[in-house]
Order: structure tokens, then C-alpha cells, then sequence
């Protein structure tokens, strides 16, 4: 009995489940494609579109990474406004999916360890991602979780 409850006890501090196994590559693009209305790509590139929104699921087994992207707008021409409230969602209204900028672009961008991705983690990312692209310029949310206030 105690070998049983320190299993349990392990399992639930190393945030393993016993209900979902670990991903890989195959299964990531597989649960993407399923979401999407449109894909196209593999092994280790694939671009679609989930909620009318272009994303592209980009991964690395070699070094055990994964994420998912969607470009939103040409970083350059952003307001102050728009910066300031890309920031300040990150740290309220962004679960896991966060606003990025690289080469001129914002994204809406999510990123983790490949194997120790769940399916349901991966579900929630590609929503989380397209919220942040859909509300930019509005709410700016990757969906309706918020920490604390706007102060």
C-alpha cells in the first residue's frame, strides 16, 4: 500500500498522467491535421488553418521541441498601443500561448518540450494560438482564463 501511494504521489508532482501517453512527431502532426480545415506538410513542418486562422506546427526531435506559430502582423508598422498591450496580455491574458516578434513579424506563438507534450496540451495550444491571433487589436486573449487585472 505505501509503494502505491508513493507511485501515486510521484506521478502527480512529475506532472506525468496516467491518462495520456508523451507525444511524438507523427501523432502531433496527425491530432494538427485532425483539428485542421486545411494542411499541408510533414515531418517536422506543417502549415494549416484552424478557426480561419494560419498556423504553422514546426518541430524538432533531435532536440526534443516543438511549436506552433501564426504570424499576425508586420512588426514595424505596430503602434505603441499595440505593443504595450501585446506585453500586458502575455502577462494577464495569455495561458500558454504568448505574442513573439522574429524578423519583422508578430506571431502568436507556443512552444514546449516535444515528448512531454499531452494531446490535450497540444489541443489547447493550437486554440490558444489562433485566440491570440484572432483577438490582436481587441482583447487580446489566448481564451477566457485571466490573471489579475490590467494594473
Amino acid at each position: 500500500m505505501k509503494n502505491l501511494l508513493l507511485l501515486i504521489s510521484i506521478l502527480a508532482f512529475s506532472g506525468i498522467s496516467l491518462g495520456e501517453s508523451m507525444m511524438n512527431q507523427k501523432s502531433m502532426e496527425h491530432i494538427a491535421r485532425g483539428m485542421a480545415q486545411s494542411a499541408k506538410g510533414e515531418n517536422g513542418f506543417v502549415e494549416f488553418s484552424y478557426n480561419n486562422v494560419t498556423l504553422y506546427l514546426i518541430s524538432d526531435v533531435e532536440h526534443d521541441r516543438m511549436r506552433i506559430i501564426a504570424p499576425i502582423a508586420d512588426y514595424n508598422k505596430l503602434t505603441r498601443q499595440h505593443l504595450d498591450a501585446t506585453l500586458e496580455s502575455n502577462f494577464h491574458k495569455a495561458l500558454d500561448a504568448r505574442y513573439a516578434t522574429s524578423k519583422g513579424v508578430l506571431y502568436s506563438a507556443y512552444m514546449h518540450r516535444l515528448s512531454e507534450l499531452s494531446e490535450s496540451q497540444l489541443i489547447s495550444a493550437v486554440e490558444q494560438v489562433a485566440n491570440l491571433a484572432l483577438t490582436f487589436g481587441g482583447e487580446y486573449s489566448s481564451g477566457t482564463l485571466v490573471y489579475g487585472g490590467s494594473e
